[in-house]
């Protein structure tokens, strides 16, 4: 007799159960930890807050012994911001509790954590693309629009000559403050981190400061910039627009972005209801993640992006 042809399929042939479950792999999350949760806000103080902005002086001048000093008043902006409940559950029943080899409370809760991550990371993402201020890089160099619409179509992927386009708007005309140690910070899709890396100016920037082989991976902070990649392609698109070039990227100053916060996301388990028969795990959260400056003026952050 042959154990191929005669025994019978199944749990008789194949029987062991693997101690270890394996879960499908989450991507990166990058944007939450660079949101500043407003101070003061939290629970018991209404839906929704009110931000005041306060913008800066004009220059003075130079008077007369006797005139009279100039005066005015710095102009003072307000924007509401409301906090928005999210939540998600996963049902279960009784039978398949009992039933499965595995305790399916520990995996299910495990999954939810990772969806937490991504969804307000993603929730993150969505608040610094609100810019108005976005650029485009083509062939002819790089296209800036301020009406919160990408100008045109890319047909080239990011360079290192995008940074320093970039830096000077930041930098030089709205005057953004810098996130960290005088750099800026740059959150890039794996295609539009592929552009810079790809770059031969990238290996002249990595050369005089580092011994380790340019064919690492890894993105050095160059032209002020903190370059950071991410694979969560829900939050930063690998192929932004129409482009079949140019992946999506941030890029962005001090306090560009906000989080307002009354319950941050938990875990819960739900009654047992039909008579202890199902029971649901998920979990809640109530907050928001907001752009601070919304017009393009005093915008803290571009978005390289397409038609």
């Amino acid at each position: 007799m042959s154990w191929e042809f005669d025994a019978p399929s199944g749990t008789y042939k194949n029987h062991a159960l693997s101690s270890d479950i394996r879960y499908q792999a989450i991507a990166d999350a990058q944007f939450m930890k660079y949101l500043r949760a407003e101070p003061g806000y939290g629970k018991k103080k209404g839906e929704s807050v009110t931000i005041t902005r306060i913008l800066q002086l004009p220059l003075a001048s130079r008077v007369s012994e006797t005139d009279r000093l100039p005066s005015g008043r710095p102009a003072i902006q307000t924007k509401q911001v409301a906090a928005s409940p999210w939540g998600f559950k996963i049902p279960m029943t009784e039978l398949e509790k009992n039933l499965t080899f595995f305790d399916l409370m520990n995996p299910f809760q495990r999954m939810l954590r990772d969806q937490i991550k991504l969804t307000m990371d993603k929730m993150a993402a969505d608040a610094f693309k609100q810019t108005l201020v976005k650029y485009v890089p083509t062939t002819v160099g790089g296209t800036f629009s301020t009406n919160g619409t990408p100008g045109t179509l890319s047909d080239r992927n990011c360079g290192v000559q995008d940074l320093r386009r970039l830096w000077d708007r930041l930098h030089g005309d709205l005057k953004v403050p810098s996130y960290k140690n005088g750099k800026y910070v740059g959150i890039l899709s794996t295609q539009c981190a592929r552009g810079l890396k790809n770059d031969p100016e990238y290996k002249d920037w990595l050369a005089p400061t580092t011994s380790e082989p340019l064919i690492s991976g890894k993105l050095k902070d160059i032209e002020g910039f903190m370059l950071i990649e991410t694979n969560h392609f829900d939050a930063l698109d690998n192929l932004v627009g129409a482009s079949t070039t140019t992946g999506e990227a941030i890029f962005f100053g001090d306090d560009a972005a906000g989080l307002l916060t009354v319950m941050d996301p938990e875990i819960r388990a739900g009654l047992p209801e039909e008579l202890g028969t199902l029971q649901e795990v998920g979990w809640v959260g109530t907050l928001e993640a907001f752009l601070v400056w919304e017009t393009a003026a005093l915008a803290r952050a571009i978005h390289l992006s397409s038609t």
